[in-house]
C-alpha cells in the first residue's frame, strides 16, 4: 500500500506486481499432458516455499496462477492466506475460499491449514490434467454438496492415457478427511517430479477405440453397435496394436505356463461409445471376460441389458431378451451366459437365441458354471451356496451359514478347475455393532470341504495358478495350489484403486482362465439422502445421510415417511422411519432376515412389509411402540407387499409364481386373511400394483408388449379390460390426491403427470404433463396423500460419476516386480 499527493490530495493505492503472461484459467483447456504435469510441479513446489513459512493460501484456483511468458507457473492472490497457528480470521461457522475449489472442512466452515491448500490443488491438477472440473454440479451449492459428500472419479476416467500413478497422486491430494490426504505439499512435488522422470520407462500402454466396423455380424435376433475397422486383425487375434508390440502378443498367447519373457505387464484400455454406460454397481456387473480371454460381458445401466463387446473384432452384441439383469458369468466354453433376471437363474447363447429359465433365484449374489454342466449360485442376499444343473432342476444347498461365526452369506462362488470344488466368499454380519471376519473359503460339491483361504471382503478368482482377491481397492494375487486348496509365497499387487461396491461386497474385476485381467477403476459412494420436491421440482427437504434406503411410503397423514434400509456396517435391513417434522429417523423392525416393502395401514398405526424368512412372507408391527413383528398371512407363496386400500378393506401383493414364469397380482381380504385372489394374471409378468384413492382403480405394470409401461384396470371387475397409459415409462405409477391423478418416472428421467377421465364404461379421457426433470438417478419415489410432495431415493450416488473405461492388463502376473 502507499499513496502520493495529486492536486493537493492525497491519493491511496495500492502497488501490485505486474506479471507478464496468462492466467491457467485461460491455458488450462489447451495444455498437454508434460504442461500439466511442469506447472503443476511448479505450482505444489511455489506451495511447498509458502507453507514452509506458515502462509496458508486458501484460494488456490486457476485464475490465481499466471503462467509467464518465460514458461513460469507463478501463484498470486494471497489476499485470503493466514498465517499458520493463528486463530480464523473470519467469523465461525463461515466459508473461505471460491467454490469448485474448496476443501470439504472450508465448505464446512470448520479449521483449515495447509492440507486445504493441498485439496485445492488436487483440484487444479485434475483440470489441468483432464480439461473437467471433478465437480460437475449445475449450481454452487449442489457442487458443495459433492465436495463434501461424493467421491471423485479418477482422471484416467476422462482420459484413459493417464496413468495410475498420477491418479494416485491426484485422488490422494483429494481425500475428503485432511488426515487421510497427502500430508505435504512438498512431497506432492516429489511425487510429480518422480513421474515425470519415470514416465517414459514406465510399462507399456494402449488405448483401443470403439468405432466402426467394416463388416457386418450375422447373429439373428441380436442388435449390434459397431466398432472400429482394425488394419492389424489378421495379425493379432484382438487387434491390439501400436506400443502393445506383437511379440509381446504371440509369447502371451504361445506360453506354457505363467512365465514368459515378458517381465512387466501390458496395460490396454477399452473406451466404449458415449451411448454406453455399463452399471457397475448394485448388483450390475464387473466386465466380465470370458474364460478364453475373447469377449467381455457387460450390463447397460440404461436398461439392464446384456452386452457382450468382442475383443477380436470390436463389435458389441445386445443378447435378446435380457433387460433388467444382473451378474451374468460365462459357460466354460464361452459359448452361454448365466445370468440373473426377474427372480430368476437364465441362460442364453450368443447368437440370438431366447433365454431360457433355470430355478428361482430371488435376490442373487454370483454364479459359476462348471464342465460338468452345472452351476453354483447364491438365490438370496442371505443364503447358502447352492447347485443346480444348467438346463433346468431344483436346486440343492453345497454350503451351511454357520450361526455361531455370524455367517450371513455365502456369495460369488467361482469353480476351481476340477469343477467339483470352489471359492465364495464368506460373509458375517452383526445383530448390533459392525460386522467382521469376512474371508475367502474353499468349499465342495460334496458339502466335505469348508476351509478358509484368505481374508477378504469381495469377490475371489482363480486364474493361472494364483487366487486373485481384494484387499483395500487393491487386486491381489498369491499363488495357490488348487488340488490342496493351499496358498504359496506372499501376496502381491496387481492392479490398484479398483471400484469395490462394499454394499454387494463385489469389487470390479474378473480374470479369464488364460490370466487377462479385466478391472474398472475409480470410488462409488454408497448410499444417498432421502429428497423431497414440491410439484415445481424444488427440493424442500433431504432426509438421512449417505444410506442405502428405497420403496419410500408417505404416512397418511404424510408427516412420516418410511423406507427400507441397508446398513453396511451391521449388514441388516430393516424398515424405518422419517419424521418429516424434524428430519430424524427412528428403527422399527430389527429382524435378521431382511425386511423389505412398508406400507402403512390407512389409520397409520401399523406397518405391513415383506421379510425374508426362507421365503418372502408378510408382516406386521406398530408404529408408535416396539412391539416386534408378528405373521400377518400364513401362506407360503413367495409375496411381497405392494399396498393398502385406503377404506383398510383389501391388500395387494405381488406372488412370483412356483413356475418361475411370470409374477401375478394378487389381493388379500384384510379382515378374513384366508387366501390369495388373483387380480391381474397372465402369461406376462405383473409388478408394483397400487390402489387408487377411492379404491375402485388399481394401476400396475405389465411387459405384455415386450416393454413394461403402465395399466390401469378396475378392482374386483372380473369383465373390466385394461388400459395402457404409457409407451414411455421408466418407473411408476403413483396416485396423487384423488382418482384423477397419476404420476411416473419416464424413460428420459422426466416426471410426468396423468390426469384420468373415467366414464361408465372406463377410462374416457388421458392427458399427460411435464412436471420437472429429476436431477439424479432414482431408485424409487412415492407421491404424498395431498399429491403436493414427491420422495426420491437413491441406492448410490452416482449421477455424477464419470463411467471409467475397461483397463486390461497382460502378464498381470508379472507385477510382483512392479509393485
Amino acid at each position: 500500500q502507499d499513496h502520493e499527493t495529486a492536486d493537493g490530495v492525497k491519493q491511496m493505492f495500492i502497488v501490485m506486481e505486474f506479471v507478464d503472461g496468462q492466467t491457467l484459467q485461460e491455458k488450462k483447456s489447451s495444455l498437454t499432458l508434460k504442461q500439466a504435469i511442469d506447472y503443476g510441479i511448479q505450482i505444489a513446489e511455489g506451495l511447498a516455499a509458502a507453507h514452509e513459512k506458515g502462509i496458508v493460501h486458501r484460494d488456490i484456483k486457476p485464475e490465481n496462477i499466471m503462467i509467464r511468458k518465460d514458461g513460469i507457473a507463478q501463484i498470486m492472490d494471497f489476499g485470503l492466506a493466514k498465517l499458520a497457528g493463528v486463530s480464523r480470521l473470519t467469523k465461525a461457522g463461515s466459508t473461505v475460499g471460491t467454490a469448485g475449489y474448496m476443501s470439504p472442512e472450508q465448505v464446512q466452515g470448520q479449521e483449515t491449514d495447509h492440507r486445504s491448500d493441498i485439496f485445492s490443488f488436487g483440484v487444479l491438477l485434475y483440470e489441468m490434467l483432464t480439461g473437467k472440473s471433478p465437480f460437475t454440479a449445475a449450481h454452487e451449492s449442489a457442487i458443495l454438496y459433492e465436495i463434501v459428500n461424493v467421491d471423485v472419479p479418477p482422471p484416467s476416467s476422462i482420459k484413459p492415457e493417464i496413468e495410475s500413478e498420477l491418479d494416485r497422486i491426484v485422488l490422494e491430494c483429494m481425500e475428503k478427511d485432511p488426515n487421510e490426504r497427502m500430508q505435504s505439499i512438498k512431497q506432492v512435488a516429489i511425487d510429480l517430479n518422480r513421474f515425470k522422470r519415470t514416465s517414459s520407462r514406465t510399462r507399456l500402454s494402449r488405448t483401443f477405440q470403439t468405432g466402426t466396423v467394416s463388416k457386418t455380424m450375422n447373429v439373428p435376433g441380436a442388435q449390434k453397435i459397431n466398432g472400429v475397422p482394425s488394419t492389424l486383425k489378421k495379425y493379432l487375434p484382438w487387434g491390439i496394436a501400436g506400443t502393445v508390440s506383437i511379440l509381446a502378443i504371440v509369447l502371451f498367447l504361445m506360453r506354457p505356463s505363467g512365465n514368459s519373457m515378458i517381465s512387466s505387464p501390458i496395460n490396454a484400455s477399452i473406451v466404449l461409445p458415449d451411448s454406453i454406460r455399463p452399471l457397475f454397481y448394485g448388483g450390475g456387473s464387473p466386465p466380465v471376460i470370458s474364460p478364453d480371454g475373447r469377449n467381455i460381458a457387460l450390463i447397460d445401466a440404461s436398461n439392464g441389458q446384456i452386452l457382450v463387446y468382442s475383443l477380436e473384432d470390436k463389435t458389441i452384441i445386445r443378447l435378446r431378451k435380457t433387460e433388467g439383469s444382473s451378474e451374468p458369468f460365462w459357460s466354460p466354453d464361452g459359448k452361454y451366459i448365466g445370468f440373473f433376471n426377474n427372480f430368476r437363474l437364465k441362460r442364453t447363447d450368443l447368437i440370438g437365441g431366447t433365454p431360457v429359465t433355470i430355478c428361482l433365484a430371488v435376490n442373487a449374489r454370483g454364479g459359476s458354471w462348471n464342465r460338468n454342466n452345472q452351476i453354483i449360485f447364491t438365490n438370496d442376499y442371505q443364503a447358502p451356496i447352492l447347485v443346480v444343473s444348467a438346463d433346468g432342476g431344483n436346486p440343492k444347498p453345497v454350503t451351511t451359514l454357520d450361526s455361531t461365526r455370524h455367517e450371513g452369506s455365502h456369495r460369488f462362488p467361482f469353480f476351481l478347475p476340477d469343477g467339483k470344488h470352489f471359492l465364495y466368499l464368506n460373509r458375517t454380519m452383526s445383530t448390533t455393532g459392525e460386522a467382521e471376519g469376512d474371508a475367502i473359503y474353499a468349499g465342495s460339491l460334496d458339502g466335505s470341504v469348508k476351509k478358509m483361504i484368505v481374508r477378504s471382503s469381495t469377490n475371489a478368482m482363480y486364474a493361472d495358478g494364483y487366487i486373485v482377491f481384494l484387499q483395500n481397492r487393491n487386486i491381489m494375487a498369491q499363488q495357490f495350489d488348487p488340488d490342496n486348496l493351499t496358498l504359496q509365497g506372499d501376496p502381491f499387487v496387481i492392479d490398484k484403486s479398483v471400484i469395490n461396491d462394499v454394499s454387494w461386497n463385489l469389487a470390479m474385476y474378473s480374470v479369464s482362465t488364460n490370466g487377462i485381467l479385466m478391472s474398472q477403476h475409480g470410488q462409488l459412494s454408497s448410499g444417498a439422502p432421502v429428497l423431497i420436491y414440491n410439484r415445481k421440482g424444488k427440493i424442500i427437504q433431504s432426509l438421512g445421510e449417505m444410506d442405502e434406503q428405497n420403496t419410500p411410503r408417505f404416512s397418511p397423514d404424510a408427516n412420516s415417511l418410511a423406507v427400507w434400509l441397508y446398513d453396511i456396517k451391521s449388514r441388516k435391513t430393516n424398515i424405518w422411519i422419517y419424521d418429516l417434522r424434524t428430519g430424524g429417523k427412528t428403527r422399527l423392525t430389527n429382524g435378521k432376515d431382511g425386511e423389505f416393502s412398508p406400507v402403512w395401514t390407512p389409520d397409520g398405526s401399523r406397518i405391513l412389509f415383506s421379510a425374508n424368512n426362507q421365503n418372502m412372507r408378510i408382516y406386521e408391527t406398530f408404529t408408535h411402540k416396539n412391539s416386534g413383528r408378528k405373521r400377518y398371512f400364513q401362506l407360503n407363496d413367495y409375496l411381497q407387499m405392494l399396498d393398502y386400500s385406503r377404506n383398510g378393506k383389501f391388500i395387494l401383493v405381488q406372488k412370483t409364481n412356483a413356475d418361475m414364469n411370470n409374477n401375478d397380482i394378487d389381493w388379500i381380504d384384510a379382515e378374513k386373511r384366508d387366501a390369495l385372489h388373483p387380480l391381474v394374471a397372465t402369461q406376462f409378468d405383473e409388478v408394483g400394483a397400487r390402489f387408487s384413492p377411492d379404491g375402485k382403480w388399481i394401476s400396475y405394470t405389465s411387459n405384455e408388449t415386450g416393454e413394461y409401461e403402465i395399466y390401469v384396470t378396475s378392482f374386483l371387475n372380473k369383465n373390466s379390460q385394461s388400459w395402457k397409459l404409457t409407451d414411455n415409462a421408466k418407473i411408476g405409477a403413483r396416485w396423487g390426491a384423488n382418482s384423477s391423478e397419476l404420476f411416473y418416472i419416464n424413460n428420459d428421467g422426466m416426471i410426468i403427470e396423468i390426469q384420468l377421465v373415467f366414464s361408465s364404461d372406463g377410462i374416457k379421457s388421458v392427458s399427460k404433463k411435464s412436471l420437472f426433470k429429476v436431477p439424479l438417478t432414482t431408485e424409487d419415489f412415492d407421491v404424498s396423500p395431498d399429491g403436493e410432495k414427491i420422495a426420491f431415493v437413491r441406492a448410490f450416488e452416482v449421477e455424477h460419476l464419470h463411467f471409467p473405461p475397461i483397463s486390461m492388463k497382460l502378464f498381470w502376473f508379472n507385477a510382483k516386480r512392479e509393485y
